[in-house]
C-alpha cells in the first residue's frame, strides 16, 4: 500500500476514535476535511469474541470506510482493520 493509502487509513482510524469522545460535529472527513460524517456502530459476537463495528460515511463527499473498534485501540495488542486493509497501532 502507497504512503498516501496508509496515512488516508491512519485519518479514518483517528477519526473514529475521535468519535468515541466528540460529537460527529466536530471531527472532520478525513477525504473532504469537513464535519460531516455520520456514524453507524454494529455489535457483533459474544463475550470475549465481542467486537464493535464503526461504519463511517460523510454527507458531502460520500467518503466512506470502516472501522473494528474491537481491534483499534479498544483491546491493547491487536491489529487495526478498516476497510481499506490492515495497520498496527
Amino acid at each position: 500500500m502507497s504512503a498516501i493509502g496508509n496515512n488516508k487509513r491512519v485519518q479514518w482510524i483517528a477519526a473514529a476514535e475521535q468519535l468515541l469522545h466528540m460529537s460527529n460535529e466536530h471531527v472532520p472527513c478525513p477525504e473532504c476535511g469537513r464535519p460531516a460524517l455520520q456514524v453507524r456502530d454494529v455489535e457483533y459476537g459474544w463475550g470475549p469474541n465481542r467486537g464493535l463495528d464503526r461504519y463511517l460515511t460523510c454527507a458531502r463527499c460520500g467518503g466512506y470506510n470502516s472501522v473494528n473498534l474491537r481491534h483499534a485501540g479498544l483491546i491493547p495488542g491487536r491489529t487495526v482493520r478498516t476497510a481499506e486493509g490492515r495497520a498496527r497501532i
